[in-house]
């Protein structure tokens, strides 16, 4: 990837990401004693990381003419932060309204599996449809021995945490649906966390032909965010395997979600900075591969 720094509106984006990401750690880790507070904790920092993702995401979609057909890519990555927006706002309601209940018996349960699952379904179509209309633009990057093997890597190592993951879903638990919804949901989340990652690798290799590290670096912070989710799905059995306390190293895998969500905000926020540069840049291949499709 070129040296091109991050600048202006990103630069503050990424700063208050992980800005949240360190305070909610911290807060974490000073109320672990209080169940009360902590589930607040929890959920004050995935309002801020749903609110993140919406507003990066709606931001990079408002950068695209109307009919560009990127802004239709960008429209499924908003959809699904406003779906996760949504699926944040169920679970804040069990926090606030339902605190003696575990979330399995929660009444929103089924619901909010059906938002999750929504989201996953939403966001990894829009990373199909932008890596077909590269395809379909011809903008395919020579492959050499590092890339090949790099690709092959980074997708071993996802599928690995993926197949872990779901194995563990899979496990006999508690019975009733409860444990059902719940395995169902964790499943689909971690099978959308693996695609993102899968198809972020080459379109991080079209992003660095066509424009450098600017564009880059949107798909960087993208892959980031499916590493980050995929790593809060495998925490059913990375735990057992931390030293230390349990309960704890939990906790701390949960300050992971508001992450995820963050993340996928600030690579909308890079999206549309890179957009902007454009007319300012030496000219280079178009990114604008309306009628493609």
């Amino acid at each position: 990837m070129s040296q091109q720094h991050l600048t202006g509106g990103a630069l503050r984006a990424l700063g208050v990401v992980l800005g949240l990401a360190v305070a909610h750690t911290a807060a974490t880790l000073a109320f672990f004693d209080s169940a009360e507070q902590l589930r607040v904790v929890h959920d004050l920092a995935g309002w801020a990381g749903a609110c993140v993702g919406v507003l990066g995401t709606v931001a990079a979609l408002r950068s695209f003419s109307p009919g560009d057909y990127l802004r239709r890519v960008w429209a499924g990555f908003a959809a699904g932060a406003a779906l996760l927006l949504v699926s944040t706002a169920m679970r804040s309601y069990w926090t606030h309204f339902e605190p003696g209940r575990a979330f399995a018996d929660s009444a929103l349960l089924p619901a909010r599996t059906l938002v999750v699952v929504a989201a996953n379904v939403t966001t990894t179509w829009a990373l199909v449809m932008l890596a077909l209309a590269y395809r379909r633009a011809g903008l395919r990057p020579a492959s050499t021995r590092r890339s090949r093997v790099l690709l092959a890597l980074g997708g071993a190592a996802a599928l690995a945490i993926a197949l872990l993951s779901v194995q563990s879903f899979l496990r006999p638990s508690a019975p009733g649906a409860g444990a059902a919804w719940s395995a169902t949901m964790s499943i689909a989340s971690t099978l959308g966390d693996f695609a993102t990652i899968l198809l972020a690798m080459p379109l991080l290799r079209v992003a660095s032909m066509l424009r450098g590290g600017r564009l880059a670096w949107v798909w960087w912070v993208m892959g980031a965010s499916g590493a980050v989710w995929l790593v809060y799905d495998a925490s059913e059995w990375l735990v057992p395997l931390l030293p230390g306390e349990a309960a704890r190293a939990g906790e701390l895998f949960n300050t992971l979600r508001s992450l995820g969500m963050s993340l996928v905000g600030v690579a909308g926020w890079l999206q549309r900075e890179a957009l902007e540069a454009q007319p300012r840049a030496a000219p280079q291949p178009s990114l604008d591969v309306a009628g493609v499709a």
